[in-house]
């Protein structure tokens, strides 16, 4: 590889990263206390100012029934509300339960996947927020033999 390249390969890498770490403190800083809330209620309150959600299959969550490793548990989230503005995923058993937030301008095809650190047994939610506000949840008890949050 020549040098020019290998120099051009690493400044472009360097500029994605820069730009998702101004994605991502930006989307921290509007909701501060819900990434630190304790608990997935006081998350879900913090960053929607609601705990009042819709059960049903908007929200599509894919998780394994038993984590092996709860250092890094395999996931992927989707939507088929085709006005969704954001996703969030709350990990309840750990100690900082909100664990990610896609924020989605118009476009967006609403489908991640991701690994996650998973502490112990316990449910994990994908919270799907509508054009009208509204709150769309699917949630899934994942199991976990060793954990990944020092448990």
């Amino acid at each position: 590889m020549k040098r020019r390249n290998f120099l051009g390969l690493g400044f472009a890498t360097m500029a994605v990263t820069a730009l998702q770490t101004v994605g991502s403190a930006s989307i921290f800083s509007q909701h501060p206390k819900a990434f630190m809330a304790t608990s997935g209620d006081a998350a879900l309150k913090d960053a929607y100012g609601t705990t009042s959600v819709i059960k049903d299959d908007k929200a599509k969550l894919k998780l394994p029934d038993i984590a092996e490793n709860g250092g890094a548990v395999p996931v992927t989230v989707s939507t088929s509300l085709d006005n969704a503005k954001s996703m969030t995923l709350i990990i309840d058993g750990n100690p900082h339960p909100l664990a990610v937030t896609w924020e989605l301008s118009e476009g967006t095809i609403p489908k991640f996947s991701t690994r996650i650190k998973m502490r112990k047994t316990g449910n994990v939610r994908l919270v799907v927020e509508d054009a009208n506000g509204k709150l769309h949840v699917a949630t899934k008890q994942v199991k976990v033999t060793v954990g990944g949050c020092g448990g």
